[in-house]
């Protein structure tokens, strides 16, 4: 077990270092994309508007960092967009300058290449961020309550979060691969005393009990990883996943 343990973790790390590596390229040619049609100026701002958003997606993968220069792009386009009924502030543009302070909140746009309105709604998102702290705080203590949660049973972390469709789907894959694992054990043991209970090695059928037992060994291991990659996963869920309907704390 303990084998398994250090496998599933080695497994997970070099996954989470491949795709982070895997990922540079790409990010950084869709920054460059996205760049260039918000340079093309209004005609390109829908294309910018799009190629940020996967820029996003793809990012959420390596890190808060890497997703700076895709809010502040997406923050430029909402803050520029020419509606006759937009508010004086565009809230599109501070939620994803808010975003850029979590990131780094010593980032900080030149006031002189920066167009006005631009600058509007970044000092106006400078000036809730302090504000922001509390419900970020309390996201934090939630998905850590989530996390022990998840960890003693799989599934009760979503629940907590109100996730509870992830968390009805948790519990149905981990009950049905800890069933399938109960059941393969059991076959094992049973191959495997009907492989020793032969003493006669000359017998024809102690080879085929050979391979009959070891098939289901070879089988319960995949369904023993199985079963702990959900477990993993299911915890990895409930520590990272934002809570996007939190709960009232009292």
């Amino acid at each position: 077990m303990n084998r398994m343990l250090l496998a599933a973790a080695l497994l997970v790390i070099l996954a989470a270092g491949s795709h982070a590596q895997d990922a540079r390229p790409a990010l950084d040619s869709l920054y460059r994309a996205a760049q260039s049609a918000w340079d093309e100026g209004q005609n390109g701002w829908t294309n910018a508007e799009l190629t940020a958003l996967r820029g996003l997606r793809v990012a959420q993968g390596v890190d808060d960092l890497a997703a700076i220069e895709f809010h502040r792009i997406l923050g430029f386009i909402y803050a520029s967009r020419a509606e006759s009924d937009r508010p004086v502030i565009s809230e599109d543009a501070v939620e994803e300058f808010l975003a850029i302070l979590w990131a780094n909140r010593r980032y900080d746009l030149d006031p002189l290449n920066t167009p006005g309105k631009i600058i509007d709604d970044w000092r106006e998102a400078k000036t809730r961020f302090p504000y922001e702290i509390p419900d970020r705080v309390r996201q934090l203590d939630m998905r850590m309550s989530a996390s022990w949660r998840s960890l003693a049973a799989p599934g009760w972390g979503q629940f907590y979060k109100t996730q509870d469709s992830k968390g009805a789907a948790v519990i149905a894959a981990q009950v049905l691969s800890l069933a399938a694992l109960m059941y393969m054990q059991t076959d094992v043991n049973r191959r495997h005393k009907d492989y020793l209970a032969i003493r006669d090695y000359d017998d024809p059928n102690i080879q085929d009990r050979y391979d009959e037992y070891r098939r289901a060994y070879r089988m319960r291991n995949v369904i023993g990883y199985i079963t702990l990659g959900i477990y993993v996963a299911n915890y990895l869920d409930a520590l990272y996943t934002p809570v996007k309907r939190p709960k009232k704390l009292p």
